[in-house]
């Protein structure tokens, strides 16, 4: 856990043992689906955002940063290879990267 995701979640988990639910309704009920909230955050907030966008960079970001596939799919929660590498988007950014990498490794 970064230092960032400790500070946003150290207020959910005030007063709570370790076998409470994270996020918890006002009466202590687990969030179970965080649907119906998001899609009237968003509606309220006149914007158009995914949750899943979320889970996007998340998996970019990690892969970005060098992030051992397999660990990078501990941490987003995909079981599969064909899950993960549906969030795992290439650009064409990454194909000059990596035509960049093989060049370098020519002239090595």
């Amino acid at each position: 856990m970064t230092e960032d995701v400790h500070e946003a979640v150290t207020p959910c988990i005030k007063d709570k043992s370790a076998n409470d639910a994270l996020f918890t309704w006002p009466d202590g009920r687990p969030v179970k689906d965080f649907r119906g909230s998001w899609k009237a955050l968003t509606t309220a907030a006149k914007v158009k955002v995914n949750i899943h966008d979320f889970r996007r960079s998340a998996v970019r970001n990690m892969m970005d940063a060098g992030i051992n596939r397999d660990v990078a799919k501990k941490i987003s929660g995909h079981k599969t290879d064909s899950i993960f590498s549906r969030y795992n988007l290439v650009d064409a950014n990454d194909l000059a990267d990596a035509a960049q990498k093989l060049q370098a490794r020519k002239r090595a």
